[in-house]
């Protein structure tokens, strides 16, 4: 099976994706997705971390900083890189999406993984949302923001995703009709949330 989390900024994408793969025994791919589109693209793993970085929109829309949900930070004294290196890494994510799925057993966290594999037998795509202020409360407590950081940076961090997957992929990001879970973390909790989707992809698998 195929498990793919989205994530409203916030939401313990990282916590419930690591979850869920261990109860499943699958897979999670955070960071090991930029290292390898950084060995096709003859670079190293850093420059491609510190070019998300230093570009907001493009980290914020596919990269968030390895994967796990951590804020998404200016990184500064970036390398000047050619004008299609975006484009170009975004299409060998895509790629590197595709190629993993194609083995099976594996949880994505974020780039729009579920968006891009479509829809298929083997696939859950899951989306988290939680309450703004628990979201909040725990960049906060996790980062050591203070709220207005954290405030500002759920809104824009948001605001961009959905804004990319509408114009890339045309999905309504964070819409329930655009997976096959949407559930709040705040009120099911961690576990809980880990919970209710081990059971949704083990219903999927069909009866042993």
């Amino acid at each position: 099976m195929i498990v793919t989390i989205s994530r409203e900024y916030g939401a313990a994408g990282l916590a419930v994706a690591d979850g869920v793969a261990a109860a499943l025994g699958l897979e999670l791919l955070t960071d090991e997705l930029p290292k390898t589109v950084a060995a096709r693209m003859g670079t190293s793993p850093d420059l491609v971390t510190a070019r998300a970085a230093d570009e907001p929109t493009f980290t914020e829309r596919i990269l968030s900083r390895l994967g796990a949900g951590t804020p998404e930070l200016v990184a500064p004294g970036a390398p000047d890189l050619p004008d299609d290196f975006d484009e170009a890494l975004r299409r060998e994510i895509e790629r590197a999406i595709r190629e993993r799925a194609a083995r099976g057993e594996v949880v994505f966290l974020g780039r729009n993984a579920g968006a891009i594999l479509g829809k298929r037998p083997d696939l859950v795509r899951v989306f988290l949302t939680a309450a703004f202020d628990w979201r909040v409360a725990r960049i906060v407590e996790s980062f050591g923001q203070t709220e207005a950081q954290a405030r500002a940076d759920i809104e824009r961090i948001d605001a961009r995703r959905k804004k990319f997957a509408r114009e890339r992929y045309k999905i309504a990001w964070g819409d329930a009709g655009s997976y096959d879970l949407a559930l709040d973390v705040s009120r099911f909790g961690i576990e809980g949330t880990v919970a209710l989707i081990v059971a949704a992809v083990r219903r999927a698998e069909g009866p042993c």
